[in-house]
């Protein structure tokens, strides 16, 4: 069974903006890689997803190493990791290593309640 992130990942990178928002929980935050202000709703959510996910080739890959999930409440789990976003097709691909965590209550259909995801340091 896939995890949520795994989820996302596939979502992202096929460009089904409605599938990434279905995965956030209503009141979810994100703190996006290429957003100067936090992510507080869904309309904004979604506008950030739409943006990212028009650009030509765009896409995530997670790291090998994959994420780690440590259990931190009743059915809530922090996942964390690296990935790496790309876009731009052939020899103008730009790729852009990040850091991520994603809060997931995985009670009654896992929803993000928060994610944050910023760039490494070069």
């Amino acid at each position: 069974m896939k995890n949520l992130p795994e989820i996302w990942n596939e979502f992202v990178n096929s460009g089904d903006v409605d599938g990434v928002c279905s995965l956030y929980a209503t009141d979810a935050r994100l703190l996006a890689t290429f957003a100067k202000e936090p992510v507080d709703d869904e309309s904004s959510i979604r506008a950030y997803f739409e943006g990212f996910t028009s650009r030509p080739g765009a896409g995530v890959s997670f790291d090998e190493h994959g994420s780690r999930r440590q259990e931190v409440g009743d059915q809530i789990f922090l996942y964390t990791g690296t990935y790496t976003f790309f876009h731009g097709e052939a020899e103008q691909r730009q790729q852009f290593p990040a850091r991520y965590s994603f809060l997931v209550d995985e009670a009654g259909g896992a929803k993000i309640l928060h994610h944050h995801s910023s760039l490494i340091p070069a």
